[in-house]
């Protein structure tokens, strides 16, 4: 049985998600990241000092994935990791000056990205959509 996916309400939500992948690859690569990288800015600039699999979480990616993303992030010197105090094999990354920087120029790309996406909603039902999403989230992660 053949059956157009066009219509069903997952293949356009994740023709949505795609679409803004891309929008936030494009709009973070003069900036040398991708929408990973960013994402661990983000957080950190938001929250220091978070463990690689915190990071991996807020990011949609495997922590082994994380730890790459890490890497190359310590290596651009935009992020620094120390040991846990008081948990011994636990690394906490935070931001270096530099990252903060970068964190706050990607924002603003990023903010020019969510204009994009409240453009195309009617400014009074913005929050409509959100909580739209929030009850398309909340369904996907109830247990049968």
């Amino acid at each position: 049985m053949n059956k157009d996916m066009t219509p069903l309400l997952g293949y356009r939500l994740k023709l949505a998600q795609h679409a803004l992948h891309r929008r936030m690859e494009e709009a973070l690569k003069p900036l040398g990241l991708n929408p990973a990288q960013y994402a661990v800015l983000a957080e950190l600039n938001a929250r220091p000092d978070q463990t690689n699999a915190d990071l991996a979480e807020r990011a949609f990616i495997t922590p082994q994935s994380m730890q790459g993303v890490l890497a190359k992030l310590e290596g651009l010197r935009l992020v620094e990791r120390r040991q846990d105090v008081r948990h011994g094999r636990r690394q906490l990354a935070r931001l270096t000056p530099d990252g903060y920087v970068k964190a706050e120029a990607a924002n603003a790309e990023m903010m020019r990205v969510e204009e994009v996406l409240e453009a195309a909603v009617d400014p009074d039902t913005v929050q409509d959509a959100v909580d739209l999403m929030d009850r398309l989230h909340s369904a996907m992660c109830k247990q049968d």
